[in-house]
């Protein structure tokens, strides 16, 4: 009977987390009240919430699915967690360092809170996730088409932010599509037998979507998406073969919308919104991201072993960007060149595994979850680590909670048929700890940062920040 409970009362708990990811995913998109602090701010209340969580639950069972992980990978996860600590401790800020170190540490946990949830309650998890890349996909499209209705009727032209509302930089809006565009239409293969008017606004929701990602003209998403796909095609083949032609159906009746709209029809009826507009060339002053690589590389040079530290290349002076756009760079020289092989290591045995374990159940008729989500989550986890390259994939707040819910969700996929085995006392005493460790040392290094944000923008001394670029707040610059 108490068994019951229990269990009860951790599906509700679940249930909740995902409530309360599904709020944070609809409003961080569909309203402009969660600006890039506000984000950050909703990203370290999720974290908070689930570290305190493993303190309120005390079940050894219950928090020990990296124990599922092979040894290989749980000596390089160490090994990465202890690179990472050293780098802080020589970091010449090493506050900010720690900051973002524990920022991490809090996002692997959430990781493992998405995949434990994955095991446990897979079709719950997966009919929210969809629903919510739905409802939030719709509502940022009402506010973008009716920007744009507005001003094509009244024939004034487009300003930034709008029609892209809600975020700083339209890339940090390419950077939710890029997790989410891959995803969008998987309904439509997993549940085909629903209501065909549902399906069909679905359809729509995808196109709509499609369409604004051709009008934020972001090449880098665009090229990142066709070659997630084209890799996707090559490794899978025929068994990628409808997912694939879903999303490049989609994405030409995107194109062909975006043409109509922001093309054709304004320039058929001489109306000045659209000709000539390119969203890129109104963000201001974008640096020529060969000359931040080049700055990146030079502090890779200069510190080959453990980076400059966390944070740091938006210390440094020279750049007047707080991340060089490119996530590979950006591991390497802050947190030097091993730590960033043991990273790559990891990611290309995820991905290795997640294929060979693929096919090992195809051939065996064992595929205990859709052919089609196997393959898409694989696509978008490619899309984001390709786009991740060419912009602040890793940097950005909604992207990183975005980034921890898909491979959160692979991991728990991954694991689902494996009994979860048992935590010895050592192992949950050394989880806790480290669960605590990062929740006071991300307390004491973000309080500092946070309270003026809190009280007033005018409290913030801004000729301390170098540099007036995003990277743990809006303001990116580390204070010396």
């Amino acid at each position: 009977m108490q068994k019951k409970i229990n269990h009860s009362l951790y599906s509700l708990q679940y249930l909740f987390f995902l409530l309360i990811i599904s709020i944070y995913l609809i409003f961080s998109i569909s309203t402009n009240l969660l600006a890039f602090d506000s984000k950050r701010i909703a990203e370290l209340v999720l974290i908070y919430i689930y570290l305190l969580f493993v303190f309120a639950r005390c079940n050894p069972k219950k928090n020990s699915l990296y124990l599922n992980l092979p040894s290989r990978q749980k000596i390089i996860l160490s090994s990465i967690v202890i690179l990472l600590l050293l780098s802080s401790l020589l970091a010449t800020n090493q506050s900010y360092a720690f900051l973002e170190t524990s920022l991490y540490l809090g996002l692997f946990f959430f990781c493992l809170l998405i995949a434990e949830i994955t095991k446990e309650k897979p079709h719950h998890i997966q009919l929210l996730f969809f629903i919510t890349l739905a409802i939030s996909a719709l509502l940022y499209q009402t506010n973008f088409f009716t920007a744009f209705l507005a001003s094509f009727i009244e024939n004034i032209p487009l300003q930034w932010p709008e029609p892209f509302s809600g975020f700083s930089n339209v890339r940090f809006f390419n950077q939710y599509q890029i997790w989410s565009i891959s995803l969008l239409a998987l309904p439509l293969l997993l549940y085909p037998k629903l209501d065909k008017r549902l399906l069909t606004f679905l359809k729509i929701i995808c196109i709509g979507w499609a369409t604004l990602l051709f009008a934020s003209d972001s090449r880098g998403a665009i090229a990142s998406i066709f070659i997630a796909m084209i890799l996707t095609l090559c490794i899978f083949k025929n068994h990628a073969k409808p997912l694939l032609k879903l999303n490049s159906l989609i994405l030409l009746a995107g194109a062909i919308v975006y043409l109509l709209l922001f093309k054709a029809i304004p320039l058929l009826l001489d109306n000045q919104v659209t000709i000539g507009w390119q969203s890129i060339k109104q963000l201001g002053h974008v640096n020529d991201r060969v000359a931040l690589w080049q700055i990146a590389i030079q502090y890779i040079i200069d510190n080959p072993w453990l980076g400059v530290g966390p944070m740091h290349y938006a210390y440094y002076p020279g750049p007047t960007n707080a991340h060089p756009h490119n996530s590979l760079l950006q591991w390497a020289c802050e947190m030097g060149i091993p730590s960033t092989l043991l990273v790559l290591s990891l990611i290309f045995s995820g991905l290795y595994n997640w294929v060979k374990k693929f096919y090992r159940l195809t051939n065996s008729e064992s595929l205990y979850v859709p052919s089609h989500l196997w393959i898409g989550l694989f696509c978008t986890l490619c899309s984001g680590l390709i786009y991740s390259l060419v912009s602040g994939v890793i940097v950005m707040p909604l992207s990183q909670i975005m980034m921890a819910l898909i491979i959160g969700w692979m991991l728990g996929i991954y694991f689902q048929d494996q009994e979860t085995k048992p935590a010895s006392q050592l192992q949950h005493i050394s989880f806790m700890l480290l669960a605590g460790a990062t929740l006071i040392t991300l307390t004491y290094t973000v309080l500092p940062s946070l309270l003026p944000r809190l009280n007033s923008y005018a409290d913030l001394p801004y000729q301390d920040y170098p540099i007036i670029a995003p990277r743990f707040w809006q303001i990116g610059g580390i204070p010396h």
